[in-house]
């Protein structure tokens, strides 16, 4: 009978925290009917260091079991919490220091650790994900990376797993991690039967489509804006670094170290990149062939434009259009 223990915070969403617990509990009524009364069902606690109900961030109390010093589990989930600014997340942050050391030896007892979104942040504080591959939610990329050097962050998956450390990319990513839990507990059968009977699609693997246009990244130096407004304008034709840092009066070495300093690649890459999510917007809404959007963002070889576009987004530009063009046509 595996054990669980969904940690609780006051702040954090009740969707990830509930909704983690919603599907062992759909898990154990398929073990029920597979496996009759001799079948391995879940039991999970909703667990607190000091035992206190805690309040989720709509407001909604929760009453939280006391953990014991020598109580052990088999799985603990740390469920996504409210993002309320810079400050007051670091500040939550350093105060779990008592936590990480529970979760450390929850871990070296043999217990899988699985965190969403933010609770990602607190798993990593506990070093456990040091020189591991881990994920977090996208739009906390660089905060991340900035706390935590040593980790090896990979935003394309959904989900990552790696000595029982089980990490999940933006909130909802809980319900894929919660069956891939399924599955590591109680088998792939079991985990299928959650997911079709929940109408959870394990098909998205990766975060990659959601993650904003490059051109949504803020920052204030003016050499790298009027280089990406350059490269902008002029994508879709063969471009040369030392043509981009004649155009903007700066050396090559300049040009390459800006670039590094303020969007952590080279010119290059982001080149690459801005001519991807170009073809991005132009698949959700356009209706150009995809011969033509290659054109249009300097490929002309269109079998290296689908080679690259499934590279970094995971799809092939005609499944990214199948997926996405009608969600964008229902935007308001």
């Amino acid at each position: 009978m595996p054990r669980a223990a969904i940690l609780a915070f006051d702040g954090c969403y009740a969707s990830s925290l509930g909704g983690f617990a919603d599907i062992l509990q759909v898990a154990n009524s398929h073990l029920r009917r597979q496996q009759g009364a001799s079948a391995a069902l879940f039991e999970w606690r909703f667990v607190s260091l000091t035992g206190e109900p805690v309040a989720a961030s709509n407001g909604l109390q929760l009453q939280t079991h006391k953990v014991g010093a020598r109580e052990h589990f088999d799985l603990v989930f740390i469920p996504s919490l409210h993002y309320a600014g810079h400050s007051k997340f670091d500040q939550l942050l350093k105060d779990q220091s008592t936590v990480c050391a529970w979760l450390t030896s929850q871990w070296r007892r043999g217990a899988w650790l699985a965190a969403n979104c933010t609770g990602t942040f607190i798993l990593a504080q506990t070093g456990l994900l040091d020189g591991r591959i881990a994920t977090t939610t996208w739009w906390l990329e660089r905060q991340f990376r900035t706390r935590f050097p040593r980790v090896d962050l990979q935003l394309r998956p959904v989900l990552t797993e790696v000595d029982r450390l089980l990490c999940a990319g933006a909130s909802a990513s809980y319900l894929l991690q919660a069956v891939r839990v399924v599955e590591r507990f109680s088998g792939p059968a079991i985990a299928s039967q959650c997911a079709k009977s929940m109408l959870i699609d394990v098909s998205q693997t990766t975060q990659t489509p959601y993650l904003p246009m490059l051109a949504d990244i803020s920052h204030t130096d003016a050499v790298v804006h009027r280089a990406q407004h350059w490269l902008q304008s002029n994508m879709a034709r063969p471009v040369r670094i030392s043509e981009l840092a004649a155009e903007l009066a700066v050396s090559e070495r300049t040009l390459v170290r800006r670039f590094g300093a303020v969007l952590d690649q080279s010119p290059l890459t982001y080149l690459q990149h801005l001519r991807i999510d170009s073809a991005r917007a132009l698949l959700e809404a356009s209706d150009l062939g995809v011969d033509q959007i290659a054109s249009q963002v300097g490929y002309n070889d269109p079998s290296s434009f689908s080679r690259l576009f499934r590279e970094r987004m995971g799809l092939s530009p005609g499944a990214y259009r199948s997926r996405y063009q009608s969600m964008g046509a229902e935007s308001p």
